[in-house]
């Protein structure tokens, strides 16, 4: 696989994770709890699977992380 072809389809996971996080939002504000609780495990799943695929790209091309989702190191010298 390209690198850009990488980039590209990651971007695409990001918009979908987006919108079912919005869905799942959505549902919980309009669905009774018993019912969204049934439904929400669905999206949840599906996050999930296209999480591991995200984290797929991310190792064959560690530098399409966005930095916004690089872990923090912390810098020498300075405390916290």
């Amino acid at each position: 696989m390209e690198r850009d072809v990488a980039i590209r389809i990651d971007g695409m996971l990001l918009g979908i994770l987006g919108n079912l996080d919005g869905i799942a939002h959505y549902m919980k504000n309009n669905l009774p709890d018993k019912e969204y609780s049934k439904l929400v495990k669905s999206i949840g799943s599906s996050m999930g699977a296209i999480a591991d695929l995200s984290k797929s790209l991310h190792s064959m091309f560690p530098d399409i992380v966005l930095a916004e989702l690089r872990p923090r190191r912390p810098r020498k010298g300075k405390k916290r």
